[in-house]
């Protein structure tokens, strides 16, 4: 790593230059703000808890214990009720996320709580629409799409998220986003999710493009793992969602912005991994990412993984 300095002035390199044919953005903690949603989902599934508790006479005790290894599992912290940084809830699919809440059940319901599997499916089919106030994380997400289909021409947009169709069809639609986003696929659609490179992979036979002409937009080390798994042309972390800086680019990030709202000021570079060590420009330090590089109108940090 050397010193900071514009990226612009020192990242461009006309005949290197780089632009994708499709951007895959994550949805939740990416494109939209879910951390009420996964709050609701902790609350609610927390008292479904209890009361099956209570029904059951577990000892209060066992039942103190088996909400706070539920707890642990899915990564939330009820005294500063958040969410700990790419979190389990955050990143794994809702099966995988029910499966683990089972076990939790198996493991510390003393063996009161028969069917725990379809206990749990049961409450989470049961807690109500819990994405019904997401918001999108860049003021005008509509526009910013279109502005990337006028932009680039032919460029594919897609949306590969943990999160279960029933629940991704509501926000596409809720944030206006039918037109625009051309594929999307789903943490219940694939055999294995993210960060596997099977979805990605998947979008990629339906696109009928590679995964080296791809840009992997998101916020949890899920998002980058797919992108190294899959070889992807360029991943890219965005400060938005449960991950930090430090820990995505040691989670296999190339670049982290802020926002979505950056993402094209990437576009017209050659990719992190095609370029020599004396090209890295920006320390991927936390400080150095959230205070000196913020220059002019923009903050971004470019690591480089070791690799030449």
């Amino acid at each position: 790593m050397v010193g900071l300095t514009n990226v612009n002035d020192t990242l461009k390199k006309e005949n290197h230059a780089w632009y994708p044919k499709m951007i895959v953005f994550d949805k939740d903690g990416t494109l939209g703000d879910c951390t009420q949603a996964l709050h609701t989902w902790c609350k609610r599934m927390t008292r479904c808890l209890i009361e099956e508790c209570r029904k059951v006479n577990l000892d209060p005790v066992q039942a103190k214990q088996l909400v706070r290894h539920f707890h642990s599992a899915a990564g939330w912290n009820p005294v500063n009720e958040c969410l700990l940084p790419s979190s389990f809830l955050s990143s794994g699919t809702w099966a995988q996320i029910l499966d683990a809440t089972a076990v939790v059940l198996e493991k510390f319901g003393n063996g009161c709580i028969v069917d725990p599997r379809k206990r749990v499916e049961y409450w989470h089919n049961n807690l109500g629409d819990i994405h019904a106030n997401d918001e999108p994380l860049v003021a005008d997400l509509q526009g910013f799409m279109a502005g990337l289909k006028n932009q680039y021409e032919g460029i594919i947009i897609a949306v590969c998220t943990s999160d279960d169709r029933r629940s991704t069809n509501a926000c596409i639609k809720n944030w206006g986003l039918e037109d625009l986003v051309d594929l999307s696929i789903c943490g219940d659609e694939v055999s294995e999710a993210k960060p596997s490179a099977q979805p990605l992979v998947a979008l990629c036979k339906q696109a009928r493009v590679s995964p080296q002409d791809c840009v992997i937009v998101g916020d949890t080390s899920a998002d980058t793992g797919m992108g190294r798994n899959a070889n992807a042309g360029l991943i890219v972390g965005v400060l938005t969602g449960t991950g930090t800086a430090d820990y995505l680019f040691d989670n296999g990030a190339d670049a982290i912005i802020p926002h979505i709202g950056y993402l094209s000021r990437l576009f017209g570079f050659p990719t992190t991994r095609d370029r020599s060590s004396s090209d890295i420009t920006v320390s991927t330090t936390s400080s150095a990412c959230s205070s000196s590089t913020i220059e002019g109108d923009y903050c971004l940090a470019v690591g480089s993984h070791g690799e030449s």
